[in-house]
């Protein structure tokens, strides 16, 4: 018997269960799968915390241009002219309008130079490995950030285009998960990953709105220097492109390299054919082309944000930081769709109905774009703040439809080409970006034009295109 044991030592070691409750509490992950999620959750939260950072101060600094310089031309055209909307002015249909023009082209602009190298990005990362271009796309981000003067604002998007843009530094994380995650983990992880930036959400907004009672310029400026902060980790994320090929089916050699050195001409050719031959598998897979088809909706929520910030601040007469708080909240409820509501919906799927994995992602895409159909109704029919919250919070239960649509693509890929979907899902969104923030101002224009009342026509059309796309999630199904 060991010294330090007497007869009133229990037999059974008590604390071993309580070890071992603590460990099956965590998830059983890989030392790689915990340093990939860890770094990848760190860099997602530090781009977002900095973006929800200088969203809202960005919004009121625009206006507060647009005012004065709206002011200053009232003073030399017409005095007599009608300021609108019980005497704010700022609050006006022409300041109001130039708002949403400026911030809709400028969400445009900011992914439409990075849109022309996503796609050859992903390939070569799928060629390469996928840790060159998370550095390079964070770091891009980061610099994107330290803005220009207004209208000057539409020429940040240059600055993301050597890093692929936003949604590119996205899914090259959500990429490298893929990597490292089995099919039976990857939505789970892919749905962690994707809370932070909700996380980032419901705690950079409040901060926000506190520090623009006293100055909008301080939580503008300090969220680029965090996303900067934050790109500098980036270094440490570790390549896993031999994971995913390690997973992939054995098959084809490489081809051997040409005996002599090609020309320019020839070099440019043949790269040309290798593009094309790695993304054929995009097009000839109708159900991956249905998932990039319907997956650029997924942007609705990020292109109708700064919107949905002006939308209630004219029509309900709220300061532009009170209406902020509507980003915390809705951030609250998504958070809580992401961590509580969708595992137990995917829990019981799976183990109680033995639903198939692309089965229960196409339940919850289906549940998440109705939730969308609903939300977007009642924020385009909201008259009091307690119908606009309810109608953001069914918005927050659409979240969980981007997620979704890619695990279910991800079904239909082979492993050496994922790098190379994600991807084509970044280049799908920024079309949505591109064609939604335009189209979002021009409506909001048109509803101001026809009276306060139909300034949310913007949403009434969020909850059309949801209405179509749950149409086509009919022909995902396994059997369709």
């Amino acid at each position: 018997m060991p010294a330090d044991h007497g007869e009133n030592t229990p037999l059974l070691d008590t604390s071993r269960p309580h070890q071992g409750r603590l460990r099956n509490a965590l998830p059983q992950w890989t030392s790689i799968q915990w340093r990939v999620m860890l770094l990848s959750a760190f860099l997602m939260f530090s781009v977002n915390f900095g973006h929800f950072m200088g969203t809202a101060p960005q919004l009121l600094i625009f206006e507060n241009t647009i005012c004065e310089n709206y002011k200053r031309s009232l003073g030399r055209e017409a005095s007599h002219t009608t300021l609108g909307l019980d005497g704010d002015i700022c609050k006006s249909e022409p300041v109001q309008t130039e708002l949403a023009f400026i911030s809709g082209w400028k969400n445009t602009l900011d992914v439409l130079p990075a849109l022309l190298l996503a796609l050859p990005y992903g390939v070569l990362a799928d060629k390469f490995g996928r840790r060159p271009f998370v550095i390079l796309s964070t770091a891009a981000t980061a610099i994107s950030w330290f803005n220009l003067p207004l209208r000057l604002v539409w020429l940040t998007g240059m600055f993301r285009a050597p890093g692929g843009g936003d949604q590119f530094a996205t899914f090259i994380l959500m990429t490298i998960i893929a990597d490292v995650f089995s099919e039976k983990q990857r939505t789970t992880a892919l749905f962690r990953l994707a809370s932070l930036p909700i996380i980032a959400e419901v705690v950079a907004t409040p901060i926000s709105a506190t520090l623009m009672k006293v100055n909008p310029w301080t939580p503008f400026l300090v969220g680029p220097l965090i996303v900067l902060a934050g790109a500098v980790f980036s270094v440490l994320v570790p390549e896993t492109l031999n994971k995913s090929e390690s997973r992939s089916t054995e098959g084809t050699a490489a081809s051997p390299l040409p005996p002599s050195k090609p020309n320019a001409r020839s070099l440019i050719t043949s790269k040309a054919k290798h593009f094309i031959a790695d993304t054929k598998f995009l097009w000839e897979t109708p159900k991956l082309l249905i998932c990039l088809v319907v997956v650029f909706a997924g942007v609705l929520d990020k292109s109708s944000l700064f919107l949905l910030i002006q939308y209630a601040s004219a029509k309900l007469h709220w300061t532009i930081a009170r209406a902020s708080y509507l980003i915390s909240i809705r951030g609250c409820m998504t958070l809580a769709t992401f961590l509580v509501f969708v595992p137990l919906l995917s829990s019981f799927l799976i183990r109680h109905l033995h639903y198939i994995t692309l089965e229960k992602d196409l339940v919850i895409a289906k549940i998440a774009v109705t939730s969308g159909i609903i939300g977007y109704l009642l924020i385009f029919t909201a008259s009091d703040a307690v119908l606009l919250t309810i109608g953001c919070l069914f918005v927050s239960l659409s979240m969980p439809f981007v997620i979704t649509v890619i695990s279910i693509a991800t079904c239909f890929t082979p492993a050496e080409h994922v790098a190379t979907l994600y991807t084509a899902m970044s280049v799908s969104q920024s079309i949505g970006i591109i064609a939604a923030g335009p189209m979002f101002a021009k409506l909001y224009t048109a509803g101001m034009h026809i009276g306060l009342e139909w300034s949310g026509l913007p949403f009434a059309a969020a909850a059309t295109l949801f209405a179509l796309i749950l149409i086509s999630l009919l022909f995902l199904g396994p059997n369709s």
